[in-house]
């Protein structure tokens, strides 16, 4: 493990300890009910794979921001996409939300992304979704691809920002593109990030005042250095059943993991998520539920701890990752810890 690896996996640790998680979570395929309520204890996280790091385009005049510092910080789901090391997946993300753009476009893009990160639905809308992005893309190709002649069109906006910001000329006006067809909007503040949600302004507010990446569990899990997909699930209740079928009873609190290559194509991929339990008492029926809906898949069930499950070496497709982050959500409750207290919350 290095050292970035280990100093972000401490920082978790601690914050676990303290009670200071974000603090519900349901895995991604499951949907999760409170059976009792028990303090938090720390735990070991899955090991993802080392990545080869490559440079990153900075400007010139001030050091580009790590866009995983503008998302919202009240999502049930966090992702880091390696983007170049999973192209086939992320332009399949791509062109489901953003619709007629076409696979072509949508790989030019892909192939220059670095890193994807995703927040994904609140306890008020299961639906919205935020992704910030960096890599390299020349203006050249932005304006290729979201041209007027594909269908786009190009507008300003002016940030309003901080005093502090604005006084140090951090850049505040950002060009952004719409298209009657499609809900979603589209920015490049820099040569280096792209934004894009629904409403892409409080993001460009964001970009516009160059914030740090805050120290939470989520952000200290999706920021470390991997070639696999990193998914940090802060709130139960809410996300597909696709991947089991059925909605499981037992008490969670977070559940974090990734979620690697199995073959060359991109087609393919395999799930591995520790899930944590509210209660020792839970774990029981929650390993029982799990073997019942992958025991004869291959997929491996073992304890980490006495608190915590891990689920191992789940098949799952490229089109079942790219559901879980744009479709379906389910209804349910989930369950925020705080000072060793569990708090239900209904999932609207």
């Amino acid at each position: 493990m290095t050292d970035g690896k280990r100093i972000a996996m401490k920082k978790l640790f601690k914050q676990v300890r303290r009670g200071a998680l974000f603090s519900s979570a349901v895995a991604a395929s499951l949907s999760l009910s409170l059976l009792t309520g028990c303090k938090s204890t720390k735990q070991a996280a899955p090991e993802p794979v080392e990545q080869d790091k490559e440079s990153v385009y900075v400007p010139a005049e001030f050091e580009e921001i790590n866009p995983l510092a503008v998302l919202s910080g009240d999502s049930s789901i966090y992702v880091n996409i390696p983007g170049k090391k999973h192209v086939e997946l992320t332009s399949a993300l791509l062109m489901d939300e953003i619709e007629n753009l076409s696979e072509a476009d949508a790989k030019t893009v892909a192939k220059k992304l670095d890193h994807i990160y995703v927040g994904l639905g609140t306890a008020e809308d299961r639906s919205r979704l935020e992704i910030s992005a960096i890599g390299f893309m020349p203006s050249a190709g932005v304006k290729s691809v979201f041209s007027k002649s594909n269908g786009w069109s190009k507008s300003t906006y002016e940030a309003i920002s901080t005093e502090y910001a604005l006084k140090h000329k951090y850049p505040n006006v950002f060009d952004y593109y719409t298209r009657d067809d499609s809900d979603y909007a589209v920015s490049f503040p820099s040569k280096s990030v792209l934004l894009l949600a629904k409403d892409v302004v409080p993001l460009m507010e964001m970009y516009a005042q160059r914030p740090e990446v805050a120290d939470t569990p989520y952000n200290n899990w999706v920021n470390v250095e991997s070639d696999d997909i990193l998914i940090y699930i802060t709130r139960p209740g809410q996300y597909l059943r696709s991947l089991i079928g059925q909605s499981i009873n037992a008490g969670t609190d977070y559940i974090y993991g990734f979620l690697k290559k199995a073959d060359s194509t991109g087609d393919l991929y395999l799930m591995t998520f520790d899930i944590h339990s509210v209660s020792t008492r839970t774990i029981p029926a929650l390993k029982s539920l799990l073997s019942l809906s992958f025991g004869l898949t291959g997929a491996g069930i073992s304890d980490v701890d006495e608190y915590t499950v891990r689920l191992s070496d789940v098949e799952v497709t490229k089109q079942q990752i790219v559901n879980l982050l744009t479709r379906d959500p389910v209804t349910g409750k989930h369950y925020k810890v705080t000072k060793d207290k569990v708090v239900e919350e209904d999932a609207k």
